[in-house]
């Protein structure tokens, strides 16, 4: 199954969350084809735009689905993530080496991302509820889960972490990202608190607010960083801190990647064979004349040299055609994916601007044109294929948590898209009664992005409309 979802990430990017999940066969194949239409006036096109630039604004990042807990899961003692948490301590102080101590280390990660994806989801879910559905015992419940998934935790650190300063400065990281999470989603709550006046919300109130000056102190009692209202150097360097802390803890989950181009053995071997053929054209051209006429040199000599030309132009078309036909065999990037060391996924991407009359008609259809549009098609499009292929039985050997698949994460920079956008706003001049106004009128852009998602035997399409000016991306959404 893949599953989509797209956001703005900042003015000039947008990011594609793609989930790729599926555990009932061995190798698990899935495929993604994405249309970029683009307006022709941006000037984005196979000259101006290479494959190398095209990759530059692409960022993908491939990394584990985090397993799926609730809170109130977490907030037991005997939970999975406890006892693989409590075992990897064991093991370490059993047999101090570096491999058991990456173990740990991977474990207090885990541990950590595990909780943070589970208090986003019920944080968000509580703050969207309406007043009318307020629950006080529920909030309460979500309170104390979140106390107890931080005991639990801190519980195995004091425990063993006069075992060995390495333990301890790993536990401290988790810790103090522990910390950070808490107050900031109690802090969330607290002001989501404040839209509600039901009855039961003022009890709520004091338990968050309990909950947020003991985070707040614990930090100032075991020297961690936090916010102050009062300076702004040291927000900047504490934004910074938990930016680190937070790659630090989700690193667990991205896996590695090796890349090379794809197909480099078939392209040479292609090559070969049209300078091969381009060869045996210009000898079929110089021998019989050799044979006739080899007591003419000069004449020989001519025709050598216009055999040579047609050989290298036989060869250039035969390179171009061999090309061409290989482009749709291989891809242009192909990427080892690897956790723990072993090779798990492996990743194809391949980029090209193809015609209008190439592009599937579920696709153009996905992409909605207007008749107006129709009437004047000024689009180029680029095509981004991907494909993923996932080890689901190797992964599963060396994942202790319950795997759900993978995340591709994909992020395209539009920074290039803007170079020769007109200024964000015009002015238009209108009749106003008995005088003319002059009005600011946004000018903007329009690309469509049409995803073509395959799993098996199963095929989706999702369409984005991205609206764009000079300034940035103004807003994303499925058509």
């Amino acid at each position: 199954m893949i599953q989509v979802k797209t956001s703005i990430h900042d003015r000039f990017s947008v990011e594609f969350k793609i989930n790729f999940s599926g555990k009932e066969q061995q190798h698990r194949l899935f495929k993604m084809n994405s249309w970029l239409f683009v307006p022709s006036s941006l000037d984005i096109n196979a000259s101006t735009y290479s494959k190398e630039q095209f990759y530059q604004d692409v960022k993908s990042n491939v990394r584990l689905k985090t397993p799926q807990f609730t809170l109130q899961q977490l907030a037991d003692a005997e939970v999975l993530t406890v006892r693989n948490l409590s075992a990897a301590v064991q093991k370490y102080v059993e047999t101090p080496t570096s491999a058991c101590l990456q173990d740990l280390e991977f474990h207090i990660k885990m541990y950590v991302a595990i909780y943070k994806s589970a208090l986003r989801d019920e944080t968000r879910a509580l703050q969207t509820l309406k007043e009318s559905a307020f629950n006080s015992e529920a909030w309460k419940s979500h309170l104390t889960s979140m106390r107890r998934v931080v005991r639990h935790y801190r519980e195995v650190m004091r425990n063993n972490s006069e075992n060995s300063s390495d333990i301890a400065s790993i536990f401290q990281y988790g810790d103090e990202y522990l910390s950070h999470l808490t107050e900031l989603h109690a802090v969330r709550l607290m002001r989501s608190s404040t839209a509600i006046s039901a009855t039961g919300i003022e009890d709520v109130r004091k338990e968050i607010k309990s909950l947020i000056v003991e985070e707040h102190q614990y930090k100032i009692d075991q020297g961690y960083a936090h916010f102050s209202l009062s300076s702004v150097a040291e927000n900047r360097d504490m934004f910074l801190h938990q930016n680190l802390l937070k790659k630090y803890i989700e690193s667990a989950l991205y896996l590695k990647s090796d890349s090379q181009p794809d197909g480099t053995a078939a392209k040479e071997i292609t090559l070969s064979f049209a300078a091969g053929l381009a060869m045996l054209v210009s000898m079929l051209i110089a021998l019989p004349f050799q044979k006739y006429l080899g007591q003419y040199p000069i004449l020989i000599f001519v025709i050598l040299v216009v055999a040579y030309m047609f050989k290298d132009r036989i060869k250039e078309y035969a390179r171009n055609h061999f090309a061409h036909r290989l482009k749709s065999r291989f891809f242009d990037l192909k990427n080892k994916v690897y956790f723990r060391g072993k090779e798990v996924v492996h990743i194809k991407e391949g980029m090209d601007f193809i015609d209008d009359s190439k592009t599937p008609d579920e696709v153009r259809q996905s992409r909605k044109r207007s008749d107006l549009e129709h009437r004047i098609p000024l689009e180029q499009i680029i095509l981004y294929r991907k494909q993923v292929e996932i080890d689901n039985d190797l992964l599963g050997q060396q994942y202790e948590y319950r795997y759900d698949g993978i995340n591709d994460i994909t992020r395209i920079h539009l920074q290039h898209f803007t170079a020769k956008m007109d200024d964000p706003e015009t002015n238009v001049a209108m009749l106003d009664g008995n005088e003319v106004q002059t009005m600011s009128v946004p000018r903007v852009y329009n690309l469509h992005i049409v995803l073509q998602c395959v799993a098996g035997d199963m095929m989706e399409y999702h369409c984005f409309r991205l609206m764009m000016c000079r300034d940035g991306i103004l807003e994303c959404v499925e058509i």
